[in-house]
C-alpha cells in the first residue's frame, strides 16, 4: 500500500472534494444518493450543527495524487442518548438516502483497508456501522468476505427496462395488473376525466404536493387492520428509537433538493391528481423515486399507477432510462408495475 495515501477532511473542507467526487460518482455501484450534489445538500443543511460527541467529516484515499475513494462520515466519538452508537457511520443515515456507500469508481480493497485502519488510528474507534448497503454491491461483498454478517435487511424494488420493447414489458405484467390499468382508464373515460402526463414538470404546486402526500402517509400509517407485529415495530421505531437518536436537520428531497424532478398527472385545468418526485443518476440512465403524492379525490382512478405506466412507456420508446428504482418499501403498486425486489443490509464491522 506504499502508493496509497490517506487524507481526512473536516466538514468545512467538503467543497474541495467536488472535482474528485464527481469523477467517482459515475461508478457502477453509485446511485443518486452517492452524488456530490446530493451530499452537498446534506452538508449545507448540517455544516453549522455542532455537538461535543460527534463530528461530520470526509476521508479519502489517493493513488499517485488521484483520489480513488471517499467516505462521507458521521463519527460518534462518545455514545450519547441510547441509540447513537459510538463509532463510524456513513453520513446520510437516518434520512432519505435509501442507499449508502463509499464513493468509488473502481472498488479497491487495499484502499478500503488503508482508510479503515487510518480512521481507527486517528480517532481511536474500532466499530464501523454500515446501513442501507445494497446487496450485491462491491462494498457488500467486501463486508461479507471479511466475515461480517448482515444484522438486518430491508426490501427495495426496482424495474429494469434495458433492452425491452413496450409490448414485451406489458407481457411481463400480471393479468390482474393489466386489467387494473384498463379499469382505471375505463373509469376515466366513463366519468369524462382526462389526465395529462408531464414527466419533467417544472410547475408543480408544491403546497398541493405536500398536502396530498401528508394525507397519503397518514393513511398508510394508520393502525387499523395492522397485525400485532407491525404495531410493535412501529411503536419501537417511532416512539422509542427515534426519541433516543440525534436529529439531523429535517429535510425532504421535494423541498430541499433543487436538482430533483417531478412527474405529474393533472387535469386539463391544472389540478394535480398524482405526482412523483425523483432523482436522475449521473449517467442519466436510471431514476430513483423519492416521494409520491396522490390527490384522494382521484384515488379511484389510480392516477399514480397510470402516471408511472405512461412514464415507463415513454422511457422505453425513447430509450430514456434503463432502470426505474422504486427504492425502499414493498408497496403493491411497485410489483404491479413489474418491479422486482432487491435488498439493502445493515452491518456492524470491527475494524
Amino acid at each position: 500500500m506504499a502508493d496509497l495515501c490517506f487524507r481526512y477532511y473536516g466538514i468545512s473542507e467538503f467543497p474541495s472534494l467536488k472535482d474528485a467526487w464527481k469523477a467517482l460518482e459515475i461508478g457502477g455501484d453509485m446511485t443518486y444518493f452517492q452524488t456530490y450534489d446530493w451530499n452537498e445538500m446534506l452538508w449545507n443543511l448540517n455544516k453549522e450543527r455542532r455537538h461535543r460527541c460527534f463530528e461530520i467529516g470526509f476521508a479519502s484515499v489517493e493513488r499517485a495524487g488521484e483520489v480513488i475513494l471517499i467516505a462521507p462520515l458521521w463519527i460518534v466519538k462518545k455514545q450519547f442518548g441510547k441509540y447513537n452508537q459510538k463509532g463510524f457511520h456513513l453520513f446520510g443515515n437516518y434520512g432519505w438516502s435509501d442507499y449508502l456507500n463509499f464513493i468509488y469508481k473502481d472498488f479497491d480493497e487495499a484502499a478500503v483497508g488503508l482508510m479503515l485502519g487510518s480512521l481507527k488510528e486517528k480517532f481511536g474507534l474500532s466499530n464501523f456501522h454500515f446501513e442501507n448497503i445494497q446487496n450485491g454491491s462491491r462494498l457488500f461483498d467486501y463486508l461479507e468476505s471479511s466475515g461480517n454478517k448482515p444484522l438486518s435487511s430491508q426490501i427495495c424494488v426496482s424495474l429494469s427496462v434495458r433492452g425491452t420493447g413496450f409490448d414485451d414489458y406489458k407481457g411481463r405484467l400480471s393479468k390482474s395488473s393489466r386489467q387494473n390499468i384498463r379499469t382505471a382508464n375505463n373509469r376515466l373515460r366513463k366519468d369524462g376525466i382526462e389526465l395529462l402526463f408531464d414527466f419533467d414538470d417544472s410547475e408543480v404546486d408544491l403546497k398541493q404536493f405536500i398536502e396530498y402526500r401528508t394525507v397519503r402517509v397518514d393513511k398508510k400509517n394508520q393502525w387499523e387492520g395492522k397485525n400485532l407485529k407491525w404495531r410493535v415495530i412501529n411503536f419501537i421505531s417511532t416512539k422509542i428509537l427515534r426519541r433516543g437518536r440525534y436529529r439531523f436537520a429535517d429535510y425532504a428531497p421535494f423541498t430541499h433538493d433543487i436538482r430533483s424532478k417531478f412527474m405529474t398527472a393533472k387535469t386539463p385545468d391544472g389540478e394535480l391528481c398524482a405526482s412523483f418526485n425523483y432523482g436522475v443518476s449521473p449517467d442519466m440512465r436510471s431514476i430513483v423515486l423519492m416521494g409520491v403524492s396522490t390527490n384522494p379525490k382521484y384515488a379511484k382512478y389510480s392516477p399514480g399507477i397510470l402516471l408511472l405506466f405512461n412514464f415507463i412507456e415513454d422511457a422505453i420508446a425513447n430509450g430514456r432510462y434503463d432502470l426505474v428504482d422504486f427504492t425502499r418499501g414493498n408497496e403493491p403498486y411497485k410489483f404491479a408495475l413489474g418491479g422486482r425486489e432487491h435488498l439493502i443490509s445493515e452491518f456492524n464491522s470491527e475494524i
